[in-house]
């Protein structure tokens, strides 16, 4: 059984390892830690959050809405009724999904609505048919009725009737509602009710106002760890005019939203590649954060850190004064990045020979040095070939999808003559495995869209995909999608505007690029959004779409490492018509169909802008809750 990477005992350390290998691509070996983390302790939150960004990357997105789901319920929230109450004020506005004493938790799923939310989404529903006088009376009478019955629904209540009086714009007396239920028992501290109260306090714009709202913000600071208040706070003393403190609660919150997103710093990839070998060349090839202060390393840690930031001759005085096996294996790394392969070779076989189970090393040697004579005669001894052929099974067991894995079983195999039958079938199924990773890399009809996944009142954002295939159609009847070809949980508004962008790019195709959609009308269209979890709808997928349709029409794949922002169309451009990966002989066909040579490709990658200091700032909450577009005459 190969040695798995492991950060030590610690969960802290093994967290830190699984950032790590994250960071410089290893996903599955990072999903694998975190996942043995929640093994010994289900109730870590950031191994949770960082196994739920894992699964978002690798495309797993029922299983990562079901750990962000987990997290949500479980992490404290300063906010928790706002949240209801935000919750309520959707389905009231979404006349589709909120309708009835029922709730659609997912496709199948339904939950009957307590009686008192329904009476505040009437509530909701009465302002928005702009009858705010009756919406005000509705949650006073409900607020009257449970005044000393039920704390909880009291306080929805009060908080829905301050926003309503606020949307009309009586923002003095929604404010004063909210004081007024600070003065009752129980109500003092409420986090709901002095968040609600801050916000209030940040639009009025008055100084008193803005530093009651600090005083706020630092209540909740201490007993709340949710980054968005030290944005609010920075926020808040840009506008008081403290450029200073500004200053230190923008890098507090740049460095906790980092925190959140497991971006490791330089340091920390030092510590953890100083207890596990990491290849030096994987992580000089990443970027890494700065430390945010003086951080103390191990003598080891320190060569590592040295080699990450290019000093490789101080790297490599502390790996020889360290002296150990691991420190062997990073010498050996430093030789081959700086092109001295034999003293290489012999370094990577002397660390093999003291630990043969290690896969990382075992790798670099049979990609890079299985034809060298030193590494021949390492494994003409039986006992270390056959060693190495167990670490690769054992390795295939468990990524049988690798090909790097069978590739290295291969060349490994084929260093001994009753290997090489079995080592052509091994190479067979390396190249069939890379030819399907290049297709993922580069597919045909496949756009990666942002999306929303909607919690009880809260939302989290996702990246998925959008699918477009094509079928031959009967002579004459092509060129179509047909209704029942859109897939997906999709309401029936999305379904039309998928219809609208199809038609769109089907036109946008013929008059740009005639002559290679020559066969367009030869074809039926399907359309499949991966997003099924809860009803997608809106028109946010458009672009995305419409990009998954020209690529299907032109068959031409799509970078995924390409964004397209929301304003960019794709236009003709002087350029390769097929792209800056394009073949010599695709091109020379691409030039002769039609008769001319087109000088256009629609893969045209947008500028990389650089944001200004402004819009790096963290941004001001506007509003407490998503505020209907009527406003009282």
């Amino acid at each position: 059984m190969p040695s798995m990477p492991s950060g030590g005992s610690d969960p802290r350390d093994r967290l830190a390892h699984a950032r790590v290998l994250a960071h410089i691509g290893e996903l599955f070996d990072a999903e694998l830690e975190a996942a043995q983390i929640l093994e010994s302790d289900p109730e870590n939150l950031d191994a949770l959050s960082l196994f739920a960004q894992l699964k978002h990357m690798r495309g797993q997105l029922s299983q990562a809405s079901a750990c962000w789901a987990q997290i949500h319920s479980r992490a404290p929230d300063p906010e928790m009724a706002l949240k209801h109450l935000r919750a309520i004020l959707h389905l009231a506005q979404d006349p589709e999904r909120g309708a009835g004493e029922f709730l659609a938790l997912g496709q199948f799923q339904l939950v009957r609505k307590p009686a008192a939310h329904l009476e505040i989404e009437e509530a909701f529903r009465l302002f928005l048919s702009r009858r705010p006088t009756e919406a005000q009376k509705a949650c006073e009478d409900l607020a009257a009725r449970y005044r000393g019955r039920d704390r909880q629904l009291y306080k929805l209540a009060v908080l829905a009737s301050a926003w309503i009086a606020e949307w009309s714009g009586d923002r003095e007396v929604a404010a004063a509602r909210l004081e007024r239920l600070g003065s009752e028992r129980g109500f003092e501290t409420d986090s709901d009710r002095v968040m609600a109260l801050a916000r209030f306090y940040e639009r009025s714009g008055s100084r008193d106002k803005l530093e009651s709202a600090v005083h706020i913000y630092h209540f909740l600071e201490r007993r709340f760890d949710k980054i968005t208040i030290l944005s609010q706070l920075a926020d808040l003393y840009r506008r008081l005019g403290q450029d200073g403190l500004a200053e230190e609660y923008e890098t507090r919150y740049l460095e906790a939203f980092r925190r959140r997103n497991h971006r490791p710093t330089l340091a920390e990839a030092a510590e953890v590649a100083a207890q596990s070998y990491l290849p030096l060349e994987r992580l000089c090839a990443a970027t890494w954060l700065p430390s945010s202060s003086a951080h103390a390393l191990g003598p080891r840690a320190s060569a590592v850190a040295a080699a990450l930031r290019g000093d490789r001759s101080a790297a490599k005085e502390g790996f020889v004064e360290g002296g150990e096996i691991l420190d062997e294996k990073y010498l050996a790394d430093l030789s081959a990045l700086e092109g001295e392969r034999d003293e290489a070779v012999e370094l990577y076989l002397s660390a093999l020979r003291s630990d043969p189970t290690v896969l990382r090393v075992l790798g670099v040697l049979l990609d890079r040095y299985a034809d060298t004579p030193a590494v021949e005669r390492f494994f003409a001894d039986p006992e270390l070939l056959r060693g190495a052929h167990e670490t690769l099974r054992a390795a295939l067991t468990l990524m049988p999808l690798r090909p790097s894995l069978w590739r290295q079983l291969a060349r490994l195999l084929e260093l001994h003559p009753e290997g090489r039958n079995e080592a052509a079938s091994c190479r067979e199924r390396a190249a069939i495995l890379e030819q399907a990773e290049r297709e993922r890399r580069n597919p045909i009809g496949r756009a990666l869209t942002a999306g929303v996944y909607h919690f009880v009142g809260g939302a989290k954002g996702l990246i998925h995909e959008v699918w477009v295939g094509r079928e031959p159609a009967r002579p004459g009847l092509g060129g179509r999608l047909p209704s029942d070809s859109i897939l997906g949980n999709l309401t029936a508004e999305m379904k039309s505007a998928v219809q609208n962008t199809f038609l769109s790019a089907r036109e946008y195709a013929w008059a740009k690029f005639p002559h290679l959609c020559v066969d367009i009308l030869d074809y039926d269209y399907t359309y499949k959004l991966t997003k099924e979890d809860e009803p997608s709808y809106g028109l946010s997928a458009s672009l995305p779409s419409a990009l998954a349709f020209l690529s299907v029409f032109l068959q031409w794949p799509i970078p995924q490492d390409v964004a397209a922002p929301a304003w960019w169309w794709p236009t003709p451009t002087t350029c390769s018509p097929s792209g800056p990966w394009a073949t010599r002989s695709s091109r020379s066909r691409r030039r002769t169909a039609g008769g001319c040579a087109p000088s256009c490709s629609p893969w045209r990658t947008a500028p990389r802008c650089r944001p200004t200091r402004a819009s790096r700032r963290p941004s001001r909450r506007r509003s407490s809750a998503t505020p209907p577009t009527w406003t009282r005459p």
